[in-house]
């Protein structure tokens, strides 16, 4: 009797231990009670508080084992943004990696990540890091497992290293999340720290190496009340000017050696309601944006490169489409199927000039206007819309006295349109894509 005694007890210590173990952490917010000064010091009374965050496990290099070195969060909020500072305690503050590069540029250095899923879907969301020397990093998260740093938020972070170790401090306006307006407000989170020097990463939630999924696995981030999404609104107008003074060639009657090239248009961003997000441009200027690597095309497949341009950035994980679950690797070694490549929007003048002894081909293509709607709908319906319409491109050509112009790219309308519908908190999910590419040409050589 005392064995049977002895074994239904250790049996109910053991699913009471896997339940324990099962069970979602949460962290609690708590409201600020007086200003944040940004500096990464944590000098705030408020930054002591006592619901602070400090079981950390490793993932790499001893998975499952307490982090080396001690970390504490603490979560504020207020009614304009959430708050995150983190104390990285360090043995040896003397050897923390600390390495000031641009923005986004991935580089070996001691990091502290904040990663948020305002809509508690378990398969989107956002994350926000800072590294020891003040670099700040950003993007977005999708399909559980996948993270995208193409996301530009406006937000503010920086950090601190004194002789305990080093210090973090963040603030994101909800101006830059997404989330749905409800009574309680419940987000999910985690955060990673990385220890450079001893190639550790330490998270409040880890996803162990044989198993997959990141998203789904959040903490529960609780406490946050009386909160609103806030209108987003933003009109940006532009004007250029452009000149250029060369030698041209002799006898080329296209180029007398200058040339102007004034420029004006607007972008605009408009929050509709607390969960669409609509993005339109008037003839875009993409000046600031980075210059393409330089590529030799000896092949019969077109070259494909990154989006870099920040209106078809907003949003773009949206449209991608065939990929499965977190856990579904059907296509392994398999490229994901590129329905809708937004690089062909504004693309370089495909078509070619009669043969001659001068030319001027325009660089690029016009783009006259774009929209873009994309968000979440109903709480489970993902959906996104872009409709862009291009000019149509003539070049000059000259064999002689006489100026001739042919078209070199047709004036077209683009469209995509992407819904998915999720199941099961994210688990399963149904979706479709449409894609149009209408070109009116009025030369018969295109």
């Amino acid at each position: 009797m005392k064995a049977i005694l002895q074994q239904v007890v250790c049996l109910i210590l053991l699913l009471l231990y896997g339940t324990l173990a099962n069970a979602e952490p949460v962290v609690k917010a708590v409201r600020l009670t007086g200003p944040i000064t940004l500096d990464g010091k944590l000098s705030e009374p408020f930054w002591k508080d006592e619901n602070a965050v400090m079981e950390f496990l490793q993932r790499e290099p001893d998975e499952g084992a307490q982090a080396t070195e001690r970390t504490v969060v603490d979560v504020g909020f207020d009614d304009e943004a959430i708050y995150i500072g983190a104390r990285m305690y360090d043995s040896q503050p003397n050897l923390i990696e600390a390495r000031l590069v641009r923005k986004d540029v991935q580089i070996t250095s001691d990091r502290f990540t904040f990663y948020v899923d305002p809509y508690l879907d378990k398969r989107t969301g956002y994350y926000f890091a800072v590294n020891a020397a003040g670099t700040v990093y950003d993007g977005t998260l999708s399909n559980d497992s996948w993270d995208d740093d193409s996301w530009d938020g406006v937000w503010q972070g920086a950090a601190h290293i004194d002789e305990k170790g080093w210090t973090v401090e963040m603030r994101i306006p909800y101006s830059q999340l997404r989330f749905q307006e409800k009574p309680e407000t419940v987000w999910g989170v985690n955060f990673k720290r990385m220890i450079a020097r001893k190639n550790e990463n330490d998270f409040l939630v880890y996803t162990p190496k044989n198993e997959s999924g990141f998203v789904s696995r959040f903490a529960r981030l609780e406490g946050i009340e009386k909160i609103k999404p806030q209108r987003r609104i933003e009109i940006t107008p532009y004007v250029t000017g452009k000149a250029e003074f060369t030698h041209p060639s002799p006898g080329d009657p296209l180029n007398d050696g200058s040339g102007t090239d004034p420029g004006m248009g607007a972008d605009m961003k408009f929050g509709l309601g607390t969960n669409l997000n609509l993005d339109a441009t008037v003839n875009p200027d993409f000046g600031q944006v980075e210059v393409d690597p330089a590529v030799v095309n000896l092949g019969d497949v077109e070259t494909f490169f990154d989006e870099k341009r920040p209106f078809f950035i907003e949003g773009a994980g949206i449209f991608n489409f065939g990929r499965g679950g977190a856990t579904n690797y059907w296509g392994f070694n398999w490229s994901d199927p590129l329905l809708f490549y937004s690089r062909r929007i504004g693309r370089a003048p495909q078509g070619s000039v009669p043969d001659s002894n001068f030319q001027e081909v325009p660089s690029g293509t016009s783009i006259l206007g774009a929209a873009k709607l994309t968000g979440k709908i109903a709480g489970s319906m993902n959906i996104g819309t872009l409709h862009a319409f291009t000019a149509k491109e003539s070049a000059l050509y000259s064999s002689g006295n006489e100026i001739n112009e042919a078209e070199v790219e047709p004036s077209t309308y683009s469209q995509v349109t992407r819904g998915l519908k999720e199941f099961d908190q994210g688990k399963q999910g149904l979706g479709f894509i449409t894609t149009v590419g209408a070109r009116m040409f009025d030369d018969d050589r295109l």
